[in-house]
C-alpha cells in the first residue's frame, strides 16, 4: 500500500495518539494493570460528525464490549487544509495502556505509526487499496459484476499483511450504501479484535500488496463501459435462461472428491419438462436411497423427495417427503444421531428452522425448532469439541454473502446464537454446500461460491478455530464445474455418501413455458401500474383482465 505523509503524519506523536478522550468504555490504573485487559484499538477518523458511517463503525466495535476504543481525528485549522488536535492527558490509564491497533479510516497516516501499536496500523480498503469512504472505493469489481470486496490489511514494520476479506454479491452497477459497506468492515474488525483478545494477538497472516496503482479516468471510463455490457447481458440472461439442475454421483469419498481437478460426475436421470432436482444427500447406510429437492419451474416452489436408484441413470418415481413444513423446501441435510436418523431442511419461508426425526414407521416427525422467526437458508449441523454446531445464512442479511453459527451441547437445544454472528461476509465462500467432514487432523466444510451469480462453484474451507468464542476458517481450494459436459454452469452442493459423493451441477437452458410466464408477469405488471396512473381507463375488458389473471 502507498504510504501517504501529510500534515497529519508530521504532527501527532506516539503519546498523541493514545490520549485521545474515549468515546466509549472508561478504564482505571488497576483495571489497565490487571491481568485480564482488552485490547485497545485507536480509530483515527475523517468526519466530525456522530451521524457519518466512520462513528457508526466505531459505536459498532464499542457495543461489542471485546475491546476500549479510543478516537483521534484531525481537527480543521485557521488556515488551508486540517491540522490534528493534541488530545488531553487527563487520564492516567491511557498514558500506561499499550496500542493492541491503529485502524486508520483516512488513508493517510504515514509508515512511521507502524510502531505506535503493537498489531501495527489497520485500513479497510478495495483490491487496489483504495480505503472505504473514498470516491472510487470498490467501482472496479461492482463494474465487473463480481460483487463488494473489502480488504482488512495491517502495516508494520516488517510489511503488509492481509488479516481478513469481506465480500457480497452486488449487480454490475448497483449502488451499494456506505452503510452496508460499514456492517461488513464492522465484521472483518470485530473478527480480528476477537482473535487478538481470545489468542493475545494474530496468527501469522500472508504478505498483501494493491492488485494494481489507483485507477486513471481512462480506466473508470472502461469500467463502466464494461458494467454496461454486464447489465445488458444479465437482462437478457434473465429474460431468456432459466437455470437447470441435475444431480449426479461420483465414485469417490467427499475428501477426495475435494481435491480432484475433475469430477467423474454419472447424472442421474435426464433434463426434462418443468422440474429438476437439486441439494442431493444420501441416506446415510443405503445404497440406493437420496433424498433431494425437486423444484418445480412452473408454480416456482421446491419440495423434498426421496429417490430410489436401481442401478441405472433412470430412478424410480419420485417419492414426496413430508416433514410438516409448509411453503418452499430445499436441502434435506441427513445426519445419524444415537442410532436414528435426522433431517434438518431449509425452510426460509416459514421462517423456522425445524429438526426432524425419523421414526420406527417410516414418518417424519419434528422433535425440536432450531431458530424460530429467521429466514434460514442451507441449514447444516456438525459435532465438534463437544458441541452441536449449526451452520446457516440469514438470508435478511443476504442470500448467500454470510455465515452464522449457533451452538448447543444437545442436539435438542437449547441453542445458542454464536456472538461473533455473522462470523464471514463472503460471497464466495460462505453459504453451506454440504457437510462437514474431517480430513486427517483438518475440519473441512464446503461453501458456495457466488462470484457473479448463484451456486457457480464450491469452496473448500479449512475451519482454524471452532469455539463459543471465536471462528475462523481459510479457503483452500475452488471445485470447479467448468470441464464438465452436461453441467458445466455451477455445482452448489456436494455431500458425502459412503464411499461416493453427491453434487448437483446446472446448466442454463431456454425453457419455452417459462420464458412465456416471465413475458406474461411482465405485461401483467405493465398493466397494473397503467391502472394506477389511471392511464388505461377499459378495465372491464376481457384481454386486460386476462393478462392480470395471469
Amino acid at each position: 500500500m502507498q504510504e501517504i505523509a501529510t500534515e497529519i503524519d508530521v504532527m501527532h506523536t506516539e503519546s498523541d495518539l493514545v490520549r485521545e478522550p474515549t468515546t466509549g468504555n472508561t478504564r482505571s490504573v488497576s483495571q489497565v494493570s490487571g491481568a485480564a485487559v482488552l485490547p485497545l484499538i485507536v480509530f483515527v477518523l475523517k468526519s466530525r460528525d456522530p451521524a457519518s458511517w466512520e462513528h457508526e463503525l466505531v459505536n459498532r466495535i464499542q457495543a461489542s464490549g471485546i475491546c476500549e476504543t479510543l478516537v483521534w481525528q484531525p481537527e480543521p485549522s485557521n488556515g488551508s487544509g486540517t491540522r490534528p488536535t493534541r488530545p488531553g492527558r487527563a487520564d492516567p490509564a491511557a498514558r500506561l495502556r499499550e496500542v493492541t491497533a491503529i485502524v486508520d479510516l483516512t488513508g493517510r497516516l504515514g509508515a512511521h505509526c507502524q510502531g505506535h501499536a503493537v498489531e501495527g496500523v489497520w485500513r479497510i480498503c478495495d483490491r487496489r487499496g483504495v480505503v472505504l469512504g473514498e470516491e472510487h472505493h470498490g467501482l472496479e469489481t461492482i463494474a465487473a459484476g463480481v460483487g463488494i470486496h473489502l480488504h482488512l490489511v495491517a502495516s508494520t514494520s516488517s510489511g503488509t499483511t492481509l488479516i481478513d476479506k469481506a465480500g457480497a454479491f452486488a449487480c454490475p452497477g448497483e449502488c451499494v450504501s456506505v452503510q452496508r459497506l460499514c456492517s461488513y468492515a464492522a465484521t472483518l474488525l470485530l473478527s480480528a479484535v476477537r482473535e487478538i483478545a481470545a489468542l493475545g494477538t494474530l496468527e501469522p497472516r500472508p504478505a498483501w500488496k494493491p492488485d494494481g496503482k489507483r485507477a486513471s479516468l481512462l480506466q473508470r471510463m472502461m469500467w463502466k463501459l464494461r458494467e454496461l455490457g454486464h447489465r445488458l447481458l444479465r437482462l437478457l440472461k434473465g429474460c431468456l435462461l432459466v437455470d437447470y439442475w441435475m444431480v449426479g454421483i461420483v465414485d469417490m469419498r467427499l475428501t477426495e472428491a475435494m481435491r480432484s481437478q475433475h469430477l467423474p460426475i454419472r447424472w442421474i436421470g435426464k433434463r426434462k419438462g418443468s422440474r429438476y432436482w437439486a441439494d442431493p444427500f444420501g441416506v446415510p447406510g443405503s445404497k440406493d436411497e437420496i433424498y433431494c429437492e425437486e423444484f418445480d419451474l412452473k408454480r416456482n416452489v421446491g419440495r423434498i423427495v426421496r429417490l430410489k436408484l436401481d442401478g441405472s441413470v433412470e430412478p424410480d418415481l419420485p417419492e414426496h417427503v413430508d416433514l410438516g413444513l409448509a411453503g418452499h423446501l430445499s436441502y434435506p441435510y441427513l445426519f445419524p444421531h444415537e442410532g436414528a436418523l435426522y433431517c434438518v431442511a431449509e425452510s426460509a419461508q416459514s421462517r423456522r428452522c425445524v429438526l426432524n426425526r425419523l421414526d420406527e414407521g417410516g414418518r417424519w416427525a419434528q422433535v425440536a425448532v432450531l431458530l424460530d422467526d429467521a429466514e434460514v437458508a442451507d441449514p447444516t449441523i456438525f459435532r465438534h469439541q463437544g458441541y452441536f454446531w449449526l451452520a446457516y445464512t440469514d438470508v435478511s442479511l443476504g442470500a448467500f454473502d454470510n455465515l452464522c453459527l449457533r451452538y448447543a451441547s444437545d442436539l435438542l437445544g437449547p441453542w445458542h446464537a454464536h456472538p461473533q454472528n455473522p462470523v464471514k461476509f463472503d460471497h464466495q465462500s460462505s453459504r453451506s454446500a454440504g457437510a462437514v467432514v474431517k480430513d486427517g487432523d483438518q475440519l473441512l466444510r464446503v461453501a458456495q461460491v457466488c462470484k457473479s451469480g448463484y451456486g457457480q462453484a464450491i469452496a473448500v474451507n479449512r475451519i482454524l478455530h471452532c469455539t463459543p468464542h471465536l471462528y475462523r476458517e481459510e479457503v483452500i481450494r475452488i471445485v470447479s464445474p467448468e470441464r464438465d459436459r452436461l453441467n458445466p454452469r455451477g455445482i452448489h452442493t456436494m455431500s458425502a455418501w459412503g464411499d461416493r459423493t453427491l453434487v448437483d451441477g446446472k446448466h442454463s437452458v431456454i425453457n419455452y413455458w417459462v420464458l412465456r410466464r416471465r413475458i406474461m408477469s411482465r405485461i401483467a405488471l405493465a398493466a397494473q401500474r397503467l391502472l394506477c396512473l389511471g392511464i388505461y381507463p377499459h378495465c372491464n375488458e376481457p384481454l386486460l383482465h386476462f393478462v392480470l389473471d395471469v
